[in-house]
């Protein structure tokens, strides 16, 4: 479900999958139009070809100019026509469609191959469901499962899948955070024991929301210590950084009926809300359930990001050395927040004579090795 790295890395997080041609191909009143607008093109050839072949033998004996015109007009027809044709069923084709979102939102497949389970998307109850079922069955059927949700995960071009994505509530979820099999992750009944402090803010999208249109900033804890069981059922105790911590905190939510969404700063969610009404409007049983459970949310870790993250500025290092405060900061942006810390303390000596000194070179006269002799240096007085 988390696609967060294909966002960062400017692909997935987000590789549009849908073109007009997709488009059509899945709505068939509208792929009657583009055959259609084949055919026609080419009868309509024909039928000009056959017209054209009648008015030349008619205009033999006109004068030589008259045929040359003629042939020329109708040699641009017999080209120019059929393409009007098809310009015009190409035009039909996009008028009918009223929803302009419907051309670039991420469409997720309608099935996978080797399986009976697809994508369950937002607003759909399973999504919000709480307490998942744990998993106390480590059987033939469950491991079944297991690779059939990996399967789903590489084919959605996506990194991490909870059983509640494909209609589960179970406690169970798979990721990959690399390129690499050998780092697939089966986890069943897991716990975050410990979060730490420093948290990282990046986009993340999410399969059951069509990552492409609904997307934003998500804080996440830098590192995480967490428990849980493997796919054999024997107890794992980890600590996880970077990415693949990020990867496990999504997947986690998700056995909360948490959404990234859930976790957008309010200009994030508010740039977001077209499509969400979109996913709102293709959803019509009465089941819906748009808001997560009450306690989940509020004890959510990290917490919401309050407004959008803007990362500081870059200065230069020896303008930053030179404008560096000598205490910590109190007080505006500076003071505190997420993102903002004090000022770096610093020794009494000025900056400026703080730098590092470049080595001296070392005399080499004085060696035994002939080549140091020559130069009367070392080597390492010769590297640039």
């Amino acid at each position: 479900s988390f696609v967060g790295r294909r966002l960062v890395a400017g692909g997935d997080l987000f590789r549009h999958t849908t073109s007009t041609t997709s488009l059509v191909a899945s709505n068939p009143n509208q792929s009657c139009y583009v055959g259609s607008s084949s055919a026609l093109w080419l009868i309509t050839r024909v039928t000009f070809y056959s017209l054209a072949r009648t008015i030349l033998r008619a205009n033999q004996n006109s004068p030589p100019q008259h045929s040359n015109a003629m042939r020329i007009y109708l040699l641009a027809t017999l080209f120019s026509a059929p393409s009007a044709n098809c310009l015009l069923q190409y035009q039909r084709l996009h008028t009918g469609v009223t929803n302009k979102h419907s051309l670039s939102m991420r469409l997720n497949p309608t099935s996978f191959q080797g399986t009976d389970y697809v994508i369950t998307e937002y607003p759909r109850p399973a999504l919000r469901r709480v307490p998942n079922t744990p998993i106390s069955q480590f059987d033939d059927a469950f491991q079944t499962k297991a690779k059939e949700m990996l399967m789903i995960m590489y084919e959605s071009k996506g990194v991490g899948l909870a059983a509640p994505q494909i209609g589960l509530n179970e406690n169970v979820f798979v990721y990959n955070p690399s390129d690499s099999k050998n780092m697939e992750r089966i986890v069943c009944n897991p716990k975050i024991t410990k979060y730490s402090e420093e948290v990282i803010v990046e986009q993340e999208g999410c399969l059951s929301m069509r990552s492409d249109e609904v997307a934003g900033q998500v804080a996440r804890s830098a590192w995480i210590e967490c428990e849980y069981e493997n796919e054999e059922g024997q107890k794992v105790r980890r600590r996880l950084k970077d990415f693949e911590a990020r990867v496990f905190q999504h997947e986690y939510d998700h056995l909360k009926g948490i959404l990234c969404y859930d976790r957008f700063p309010p200009e994030d969610r508010e740039a977001a809300q077209e499509n969400i009404n979109t996913l709102l409007g293709l959803y019509t049983d009465e089941d819906a359930l748009i808001e997560p459970d009450a306690n989940e949310f509020k004890n959510m870790m990290p917490r919401q990001l309050s407004a959008r993250y803007m990362p500081p500025l870059e200065v230069d290092d020896e303008e930053e050395q030179e404008n560096e405060p000598t205490g910590g900061g109190s007080g505006g942006f500076g003071g505190g927040g997420f993102g903002a810390g004090g000022g770096k303390k610093t020794g009494g000596k000025n900056t400026k004579e703080a730098k590092k000194k470049k080595p001296k070179a070392r005399d080499g006269s004085r060696s035994d090795n002939p080549q140091f002799k020559k130069s009367g240096k070392t080597a390492f007085a010769n590297r640039k």
